[in-house]
């Protein structure tokens, strides 16, 4: 069992980044139906008791992350900039913020929620099972163990982002960028309206960005350099426009559990206006599971992707290069991803090595790469 009750699924030290001054508090705004608390208490927050329930492992290992983080995140922001060493830490602290949050959580239960109703209901149906109670439906099913599962993903997700560049997007100084309880956004500009049937957001794919912000004046942003540029070659910090800004946060409208955060206990009219201008584009959790027809009556093929927000209209910071360079399959980098698959199968071979020792072999081969 954890010895931990209190778990936060987006980790208070993240959220402080977004504090009122030097306070414990941070202002919070509930979106469906919109309610604004100008103070709130950080602690209280994306949180609820024994949130990965038996999984004390699990607490453990996000409560090291959090402890090694932490201090990284803080920097990154105070200097706004970043080295080598830090770049990888923020990849990292990328994929594992993407990874436990609620909502990731129970976007990940969908298809196997549908599937074991759908199970369930062809037996009842011929009579193996007994009939369900009168409000059994695909809600009333749940299960355990899935942040254990999405965590195994960490490792090839960070792997993949080292192929991808960084930088530090800055808002004008009379703006900010808001943050929410599932604040990592995924996107690909290339093949969002290309490839609508395939799961176009994948962490190889040709094309792929994740955002994050991380301070009310700072964004990291992620982007496959072969397809877009964004701001100045040699610098990291990339200040843009009010309506890029407007944007970026419009994401973060989309991607919200139920709740968004900002620093700003006065800029109630702010959220406000994004919620209503935005709010309309959000999507349910299980949105993401789609059923297909064959043709045959009998026969249906079920669809999962990967949520992705919908951008809506273009920003300038990120555009797209005139011949963009697309790797075989629509892989980015197809003998990196190849590799990535090995180090995991390594990796799930040998319990007892964990991703840090693995990073050796991983830099061996980035160095014989660079010198062929």
């Amino acid at each position: 069992m954890p010895t931990n009750k209190n778990q936060h699924y987006v980790p208070q030290h993240y959220l402080r980044q977004f504090r009122i001054g030097d306070t414990k508090q941070i202002s919070v705004a509930r979106i469906d139906p919109f309610e604004f608390f100008p103070t709130a208490g950080i602690k209280g927050q994306c949180q609820e008791d024994y949130f990965y329930k038996t999984d004390g492992e699990l607490d453990r290992i996000y409560t090291t992350c959090e402890r090694d983080l932490a201090p990284v995140i803080s920097r990154v922001a105070d200097k706004r900039g970043f080295d080598s060493q830090e770049l990888t830490a923020l990849q990292l602290f990328a994929i594992i913020m993407h990874v436990r949050t609620k909502r990731a959580i129970e976007e990940a239960k969908t298809f196997p929620r549908k599937m074991f109703f759908e199970v369930t209901q062809a037996a009842i149906a011929r009579g193996e099972l007994p009939p369900p109670p009168a409000d059994w439906s695909e809600k009333t099913i749940d299960f355990g163990g899935v942040a254990g599962e999405l965590f195994k993903n960490v490792a090839g997700g960070w792997l993949e982002a080292r192929s991808l560049a960084c930088k530090l997007l800055e808002s004008p100084s009379e703006e900010f960028f808001i943050t929410s309880d599932h604040p990592v956004i995924l996107m690909n500009q290339m093949f969002e309206h290309t490839l609508p049937h395939r799961s176009f957001v994948g962490f190889s794919r040709s094309g792929f960005q994740m955002l994050l912000p991380v301070s009310p004046s700072l964004c990291l942003i992620f982007f496959d350099q072969r397809v877009y540029k964004v701001g100045d070659r040699k610098r990291r910090l990339v200040p843009i426009s009010q309506e890029d800004t407007e944007l970026i946060n419009s994401l973060q409208i989309q991607s919200a559990e139920t709740c968004v955060f900002s620093h700003d206990p006065t800029r109630r009219d702010v959220i406000s206006n994004l919620v209503k201008k935005y709010g309309r584009l959000r999507k349910a959790v299980g949105s993401t599971l789609r059923e297909v027809s064959n043709g045959d009556e009998d026969r249906r093929v079920l669809h999962h992707f990967q949520f992705s927000p919908e951008l809506p209209r273009p920003w300038s910071f990120c555009r797209l290069r005139r011949r963009p360079r697309i790797g075989e399959d629509n892989r980015r980098d197809p003998e990196w991803t190849a590799y990535v698959k090995r180090v995991v199968e390594d990796m799930d071979a040998n319990q007892g090595r964990s991703l840090f020792e693995s990073m050796d072999a991983v830099d061996a081969w980035l160095l014989s790469q660079a010198q062929d």
